[in-house]
């Protein structure tokens, strides 16, 4: 009984993924469209979301809680 329900949930899971993660081959997507595609060199080091570039979000431009989030990470790794 115990290990049917755990079966049911991981495929209740699984299904629910579909709605809200990429697959590899869909994840991928975006990178290649940077790597490839001719033209969008003058959009270098811009973001890109779905193949298409995007605003990136204001707290991303927060250079104090970059450098907060820098210094964090650096503690976490022992640097």
């Amino acid at each position: 009984h115990c290990c049917q329900v755990l079966r049911n949930k991981s495929m209740i899971l699984s299904n629910l993924g579909m709605f809200f993660f990429k697959t590899p081959l869909q994840g991928s997507q975006t990178t290649l469209h940077c790597a490839l595609q001719e033209g969008i060199e003058h959009l270098s080091g811009r973001y890109f979301s779905n193949c298409t570039v995007r605003n990136v979000f204001a707290k991303a431009r927060d250079d104090a809680a970059s450098k907060k989030l820098w210094e964090i990470s650096e503690r976490f790794c022992g640097i």
